[in-house]
């Protein structure tokens, strides 16, 4: 590979890396202990030792200090020296992660995207309050409240989502513009209960095959999947593929009762120990719908903590096929601890390990940025090496562990899985890439909603008549190009020529996902998951 296309590769590792940090959770048992269960240090050699440097700075230092922010870095750093999981949780993220874990938020419905200084509504949540005032995807929202938020400098739009979300029952005021109306429209919302789906999609891949993708791991994660199962059940599901790429986890019982629906009673799941927790082990309970069916399980590099757990416990069951790469490698749980002022603690209090005795965990006595360069050098290298070099990063016999029916499975961190899927290798993937890091698809994709709004949904009043109908010929494919030359993405004949198909379908599914949400998006971009379908075809050997 070209030097400057493992630049692009490393830059993207970074990327992902980025992400994965920002939302690895980990494993989350509670309840959460009471604000007066916080150990009281006071009048101890550290407590000591930190008053009088604190007081020392407030003495000499040369500039006005923020202790708030100074403290804040400060049990930061030292709980991120315990493990890198452990952390401090300011009142706004405890917030944020809580309605993370709970499956729900406090809002209006309405998901946004930026396109330069302009904020518009790209998805409106069913039965929101944003749905029953009428607000529609394309609207270019220009003022929350008295704040205006779209060509005024706002570069975050965290901000404005910030700005919108509030108390249940409160009122937010938004100023819209819609089509080519120059006149701001006024709308009042009461905001309300936003579900927040854990499960993207569950659908029929064909006849026979079923497939579900769960996003991550919350409050409403094993109803969600019970009611998938259901469904799919009832579709004439045979086969059920379990996707769990990109899964960075989050709550430990919401992982349990999944892998309880497709596990027969008595089978051990996981088993959870600490210092100052004793063992405990949790078996699958009687009725789960799917304990006979095939099974096969998606992971990648990303698939982390709760995923790790389902895919462990299947696995080490000897229930099912995991296919793709090694998982991140996380097997530490943690519980928050909540603080008078709203903020909280996320401290490490266990391991969880699989049923067959292997802990998840990989090491990290190094320190936290050793640990997460590490997991991002293997990435990079599992997508540099040869087959040899690949085969080596899987079949680590250090530490030997055996399923149910005898079966060799490995420790030393990760899930490592029955069948190892490749990086798909292709420079003519790049400009497609390019088109993607750019935000050529979702950027044109909310243009044609902005303009044909009314006719679209006219003409395609359901997902399902849109996925069946709607196509993006031609002249559409070849605006997009010209989109991409426009946003500094050179036009490459290889690519569109290769994968022209995959394109046109991407743009479609983002489109869909404004119209429709996830569900249409996954059904459009589906068939063309090389990874998914080298899984179903490498379990149907």
């Amino acid at each position: 590979m070209a030097e400057n296309n493992k630049k692009t590769t490393y830059s993207l590792g970074i990327v992902l890396l980025g992400v994965l940090m920002g939302l690895l959770v980990g494993l989350m048992f509670g309840p959460k202990l009471r604000p007066n269960r916080i150990v009281q240090v006071q009048g101890n050699r550290a407590s000591l030792l930190v008053s009088q440097i604190l007081d020392l700075v407030d003495r000499a230092y040369v500039d006005k200090v923020d202790y708030d922010s100074v403290s804040e870095r400060m049990i930061n750093a030292m709980l991120s020296s315990l493990d890198p999981h452990s952390g401090y949780m300011s009142a706004k993220e405890t917030k944020s992660n809580d309605e993370m874990m709970g499956g729900h938020f406090d809002g209006v419905g309405i998901l946004l995207h930026q396109h330069s200084d302009t904020v518009f509504a790209s998805y409106i949540t069913p039965h929101s309050p944003a749905a029953a005032a009428g607000i529609q995807p394309g609207d270019r929202i220009l003022k929350v409240d008295t704040t205006w938020v779209s060509g005024h400098g706002i570069s975050d739009i965290s901000q404005v989502v910030n700005l919108i979300r509030g108390p249940r029952n409160s009122v937010v005021t938004l100023g819209i513009l819609r089509g080519s109306s120059r006149k701001i429209q006024y709308v009042k919302l009461r905001r309300n209960v936003i579900p927040q789906h854990s499960i993207s999609v569950a659908t029929m891949l064909d006849k026979t095959t079923g497939y579900i993708y769960i996003a991550h791991f919350s409050g409403t994660t094993g109803q969600e999947f019970h009611s998938a199962l259901v469904q799919l059940n009832h579709e004439g599901m045979e086969h059920l593929v379990l996707d769990l790429r990109n899964n960075p986890g989050g709550s430990l019982e919401a992982a349990i009762e999944v892998a309880d629906e497709l596990l027969p009673k008595g089978d051990l799941i996981v088993y959870t120990q600490g210092q100052h927790y004793r063992r405990e082990k949790v078996n699958a309970s009687s009725g789960g719908l799917f304990e006979e069916g095939r099974l096969t399980v998606l992971m990648n590099a990303f698939s982390a903590s709760g995923s790790e757990v389902v895919a462990g416990a299947l696995q080490d069951n000897d229930r099912g096929t995991i296919v793709g790469r090694r998982s991140f490698g996380k097997g530490l749980v943690q519980q928050q601890f909540g603080i008078t002022d709203g903020s909280s603690i996320r401290l490490t209090v266990a391991r969880y390990y699989s049923p067959s005795g292997r802990c998840i965990q990989r090491p990290y006595e190094k320190g936290s940025d050793d640990y997460y360069m590490n997991f991002l050098n293997r990435v990079m290298m599992d997508y540099e090496s040869a087959d040899s070099v690949m085969k080596a990063e899987y079949d680590d016999t250090t530490q030997v562990f055996y399923t149910k029916k005898g079966r060799k499975v490995y420790g030393g961190g990760g899930i490592q899985p029955d069948v190892v899927l490749p990086y798909l290798k292709d420079t003519n993937l790049i400009y497609y890439n390019s088109l993607l890091n750019k935000n050529v698809f979702d950027e044109m994709a909310m243009n044609e909603v902005v303009s044909h709004y009314p006719e679209l949904m006219k003409r395609y009043p359901t997902a399902d008549a849109f996925v069946k109908g709607y196509t993006v010929d031609e002249a559409m494919a070849q605006r997009l190009y010209a989109f991409g030359e426009k946003k500094g993405v050179k036009r490459h004949a290889g690519c569109i020529s290769r994968y022209g198909n995959e394109m046109r379908s991407r743009l479609k599914a983002a489109i869909a996902m404004s119209l429709y949400g996830d569900e249409a998006y996954y059904r459009i971009v589906l068939p063309y998951d090389t990874e998914l379908k080298q899984a179903i075809h490498a379990v149907a050997k």
